[in-house]
């Protein structure tokens, strides 16, 4: 389950603020109409570019809480080693981290509505290249092309939101997407559960990727004929010089990253040969490379894939490690909740997912709960709370699995769910704003963009750290499942009141942000 900031660079935001008021391309701008007639066509515009941008959210919210769900099928069907499946759910979110800073760059170069209909429709395509796969390594393949092209649909929507909306009523149109997304995080694992049971026209687990088809249509069709022209070159006017991509440090970037995953999701069947330990040692250096070559560019004038001075702010540096703390130890847990549910206790995959029903639904309450308490008590102790809540319900559950084992019923499970549901809940509201609390305007942009990339990073390096976890502990049949489930949420919460500790080094203020 993730949620995720739209991201993009302030250069062409500005530009497009400019045009606020009515999409370029309408004509609602030149005066020729009466202005209640120009509001009336703004209000169609916007709600139909809606129906389009948030049916791209919607793709992606489903791929991250459907994949979990039918994840032990999926092995069952393909024959995919732990490894294997780790990648799969991995290797989406590990694309999606990287190419997250590129796909918004690309919309600044070439153009939003372009890169948008791009994304969308090579996500379809992806999604259709999942359900026709015929072995795990087809299968990874194709959601790593889909988290690329999840990277270049996503970061587009705030920047097209604004060129088409006045700044006093985003607010408004921000607030429909937090009642849709928490309706998709409900529903995805339950419509994930039934379609993997129903096993409609034989299809099985691939119907959960073809999912996306009508909903991806409906957004191209909508996209294409709502979403405003755009064009970076002639909007920033003649002569100005027009964003550029930094290959070397996204290639850079993608190396340390690489170096360090690589091994935590294959070392546990490989035997931990010494070269895997070279390779995690490695990555260290390749990001002080990464970390050279940004500060040098930046210093030439030159755009760099991120901008080097956000990491001079402590608060932002100790509130990058409490969101990867949170976001590792939130998708480890779904991860192993759902092996431990299939796997451990051989519920269907509907039965699993009504089972996390009230880890949803506790969330949707306290997000609510949380916008009346930050005020109160601040937005960095409404987070701090959240981080101590949601370590309880994991606690609980560590407690309960241990105490129980197989025995364990969907009940017995009710309480620490709700309780961890609540507890993530009071964390998503705040937690955007409060990393970005000191930083500058002109850094913002940049560092929303790098909050995205390592949200997503860490649940890819939650779900291999702590898969690996599980199924060292389970062993090779599988037999200590329910152990295996307990150490892992035991882990969970041990850093999630890490994080909590870091946390006191972040600012107690918000401030408005890209994407927040």
């Amino acid at each position: 389950m993730t949620a995720t900031l739209d991201s993009t660079s302030d250069q062409p935001v500005q530009v497009l603020d400019q045009n606020h008021g009515a999409p370029p391309d309408t004509g609602a701008q030149t005066g020729a109409a009466p202005e209640g007639k120009a509001k009336a066509r703004l209000g169609k515009a916007v709600l139909l570019a809606l129906v389009a941008l948030i049916g791209a959210d919607i793709m992606d919210l489903l791929d991250a809480t459907i994949m979990n769900i039918a994840g032990p099928v999926l092995q069952q069907d393909l024959g995919a080693s732990s490894s294997a499946l780790q990648w799969i759910v991995a290797g989406y979110t590990l694309t999606f981290a990287v190419m997250l800073t590129t796909g918004g760059r690309l919309g600044d170069i070439f153009g939003r509505k372009r890169m948008f209909l791009i994304g969308v429709g090579g996500f379809l395509v992806g999604s259709l290249a999942c359900s026709l796969a015929q072995s795990s390594g087809e299968l990874i393949a194709a959601r790593m092309l889909q988290g690329a092209l999840a990277a270049v649909m996503i970061p587009q929507g705030l920047g097209i939101l604004r060129s088409m909306v006045p700044p006093e009523k985003m607010n408004a149109v921000f607030g429909i997407f937090g009642p849709v997304m928490g309706l998709g995080a409900t529903l995805g694992p339950i419509l994930g559960g039934w379609l993997v049971g129903a096993d409609l026209f034989g299809l099985s687990w691939r119907a959960i990727f073809l999912v996306n088809v009508p909903i991806g249509i409906a957004a191209l069709f909508f996209g294409a004929r709502v979403l405003p022209n755009d064009d970076p070159r002639s909007a920033a006017g003649e002569g100005a010089r027009k964003p550029k991509l930094d290959l070397v440090g996204m290639l850079l970037a993608t190396a340390g990253i690489l170096m360090l995953l690589y091994p935590l999701v294959q070392g546990r069947e490989a035997g931990w040969p010494a070269w895997m330990w070279v390779l995690m040692a490695g990555s260290l250096p390749a990001f002080g490379v990464f970390a050279l070559h940004q500060r040098r560019r930046n210093a030439a004038g030159r755009d760099p894939f991120v901008v080097p001075s956000v990491f001079r702010k402590r608060s932002f540096n100790s509130g990058i490690g409490v969101l990867f703390a949170f976001a590792a130890a939130m998708s480890g847990v779904f991860f192993v909740y759902t092996l431990f549910l299939q796997v451990g206790l051989h519920y269907s995959a509907l039965h699993a997912g009504l089972t996390m029903l009230p880890w949803s639904v506790g969330m949707i309450v306290s997000m609510g709960a949380g916008q009346a308490l930050m005020p109160k008590i601040g937005p960095r102790r409404t987070l701090q709370a959240g981080m101590l809540v949601m370590a309880l319900g994991t606690v609980i559950s560590a407690v309960l699995v241990n105490a129980y084992g197989a025995t364990t019923t969907s009940l017995t499970l009710i309480a620490p769910l709700l309780v961890s549901g609540l507890g993530m809940g009071l964390i998503f509201g705040p937690i955007f704003g409060t990393v970005l609390g000191d930083l500058e305007d002109d850094e913002v942009g940049s560092a929303s963009g790098l909050l995205n990339a390592f949200q997503q990073l860490a649940g890819a390096f939650g779900v291999a750290a702590l898969g690996t976890v599980f199924f060292d502990k389970a062993g090779t049949m599988m037999t200590s499942v329910p152990a295996a489930a307990a150490l892992v949420f035991g882990l969970s919460a041990a850093v999630l009141v890490l994080a909590w500790v870091v946390a006191f080094s972040m600012s107690k203020h918000t401030k408005e942000a890209e994407g927040h």
